[in-house]
């Protein structure tokens, strides 16, 4: 009996940038859609309003789940702030910012949330 010799063929994937298929080897986006190595976007280090609302909160200790309750907002919305702000900021983790919060604090400053304080009750003369 011969033996046959398979050899592995990659993936058929979907290009999530410009949607055209092709064999992926271990890469998420096609070869047209990659950046040339080297070549990279200059980051903006400025960050926004909402990205200070979610440092200042990481600097408090709170959880995604906690932040997101407080910003009304998405579990998967704080992480992706949170992965966005970790570039901007070239940190690593959330100790690294917690850390980087407390050492920056003029470049960290934000506007008080408002508080979750029942809201008053207005009589009305009938």
């Amino acid at each position: 009996m011969q033996m046959r010799e398979y050899r592995r063929i990659p993936a058929l994937r979907n290009c999530p940038r410009c949607g055209c298929d092709f064999r992926s080897a271990g890469e998420r986006v096609c070869g047209a859609c990659r950046k040339p190595e080297g070549e990279s976007r200059p980051v903006r280090r400025d960050l926004s309003l909402r990205e200070k609302q979610v440092v200042d909160l990481v600097r408090q200790a709170k959880l995604n789940k906690e932040i997101a309750y407080e910003l009304h907002l998405a579990e998967g919305t704080i992480k992706e702030y949170l992965n966005r702000i970790f570039r901007k900021l070239l940190v690593s983790n959330r100790t690294e910012l917690a850390v980087w919060a407390l050492t920056h604090k003029e470049d960290s400053v934000v506007i008080p949330l408002p508080t979750r304080e029942p809201a008053e009750k207005l009589l009305v003369n009938q």
